[in-house]
């Protein structure tokens, strides 16, 4: 019989103590592969972060927030340089405007309320300043009241006005090329009802006959009682050629929104007001990494665990065993040889407890992860939209945050299995140290004289 299948045999020579070692191992293997696949999936989670959330960088006319403020748009010169900017992925154009009823034939399906009739009141009273009361509304009203408007919105990417931060939902008709100048709309649900209108149905605005291509819906009163044409569409209608009121770009990674920030300041100047989302982003790459320094943690004092479990195993057999070690020893056995026995011995034992905790990491690593993913999740998220009037322009590009974190997705790749293989072989090598060691100083003729 040959070392390895004496030490394989030996190995299950006490099937219940044998059981016992196997158990604790596949638990301790199990943690580590669970811990890895956990730590695996975060680190995906964080360059995906990185690379996709919270690098949004919005630039608006300085004085301007919708259509509060005053100030002028943004050039096509000033626009060119932002595409130019080193670090600069995308760029998402557009021009707000307002319909009103000589501008247009639709009907506005947006009541103004008093909120509304707050806001436009000194239109109402053809002043430029309240001169005293004024009732915004009844019959006494000083004046007739405020008239609705239509919000029309060009921009090179209708999707950016999405609030899930995806894919516009277009409820019938198709969407607009955005970066074209045809004389064509995406209209709200709200509007489209108010006015009887679906694709293929006509009206006017800006002196034009605009067709409608699709209806969309965002579940937001407000965007779904506007419209949708293209940047330049919008920008020849109102003979504002270049004009831009809102630019949301996109930076390739979170890591480099403060220096794109800082160059855009510098070639800009004063003349824009520019809002990132850096410290969001900050925080969700922080949260990310402190699961992934526990997952870690886990994976050490998992492995370290395991050692230790055959350490002692294997110490306490060679104890047991040192008159059959000495008896081997004397008919002519290695030093070689014996040690080659137990560390098979304690090979076979972590390899069935490995087998065991393979199957046992896979089982539970997706409830791991989500338990450290829920752990670090528990602060609410703070997102700041920065689309201007119709919203949602920044909010597309920072999509991410607390709701990316609890997205972490776990699964068990080649690359952690051969790891856990790894660690299982290296859990095996560090028990069996100290026991050869021990086998090493044992003397035949000491031990069989102690007999």
């Amino acid at each position: 019989m040959n070392v390895l299948t004496r030490g394989v045999r030996g190995a299950i020579r006490s099937p219940l103590r044998s059981g016992a070692i196997v158990i604790m191992l596949a638990i301790s293997i199990g943690l580590i592969i669970a811990m890895l696949t956990a730590k695996a999936g975060v680190e995906t989670k964080i360059s995906e972060v990185k690379a996709n959330a919270a690098t949004g960088i919005t630039i608006r006319p300085a004085g301007v927030m919708g259509f509060a403020g005053g100030g002028d748009p943004l050039t096509a010169d000033q626009v060119s340089k932002v595409e130019k900017t080193a670090h600069v992925t995308s760029t998402i154009s557009s021009l707000s405007d307002q319909l009103g009823t000589d501008d247009t034939n639709l009907t506005p399906s947006l009541e103004l309320g008093k909120i509304g009739e707050r806001i436009q009141r000194f239109e109402a009273r053809g002043d430029s300043a309240p001169a005293g009361p004024v009732m915004i509304s009844g019959d006494s009203a000083s004046g007739s009241l405020p008239t609705p408007r239509t919000t029309v919105t060009g921009t090179t990417d209708p999707n950016s006005i999405a609030t899930n931060g995806g894919k516009l939902t277009i409820t019938s008709g198709s969407t607009i090329d955005g970066k074209g100048d045809a004389l064509e709309a995406l209209l709200g649900t709200d509007l489209a009802t108010k006015n009887n209108l679906k694709p293929g149905s006509t009206f006017t605005a800006y002196g034009k006959t605009f067709s409608v291509k699709g209806i969309f819906k965002t579940d937001n009163r407000f965007q779904d009682s506007g419209l949708i044409v293209p940047l330049a569409t919008l920008q020849t209608a109102t003979d504002q050629a270049g004009a831009v009121t809102q630019l949301a770009i996109t930076a390739d990674s979170s890591d480099n929104v403060a220096s794109v920030v800082s160059s855009l300041k510098s070639s800009l100047g004063d003349k824009v007001d520019i809002t990132s989302d850096q410290e969001r982003a900050e925080s969700s790459v922080a949260s990310l990494s402190g699961i992934s320094s526990l997952a870690m943690t886990g994976v050490v004092g998992a492995t370290i665990a395991s050692a230790v479990i055959v350490l002692l195993t294997m110490t306490m057999i060679v104890r047991e065993r040192r008159r059959e070690i000495g008896v081997i020893k004397a008919i002519g056995g290695t030093n070689v040889k014996v040690i080659t026995q137990f560390v098979t011995e304690a090979l076979t034992l972590t390899v069935i407890g490995g087998i065991i905790g393979l199957a046992l990491g896979i089982a539970v690593s997706g409830s791991i992860t989500q338990g450290l993913v829920e752990s670090q999740s528990n602060q609410p998220a703070t997102i700041s939209s920065g689309g201007g009037p119709r919203g949602g322009g920044l909010s597309r590009a920072i999509m991410g945050g607390q709701e990316g974190l609890r997205a972490v997705t776990s699964s068990v790749t080649p690359a952690t299995i051969a790891t856990g293989i790894g660690l299982t072989l290296l859990i095996a090598i560090i028990g069996s140290a100290l026991p050869a060691w021990l086998i090493a100083r044992i003397r035949p003729a000491e031990v069989l004289r102690t007999e």
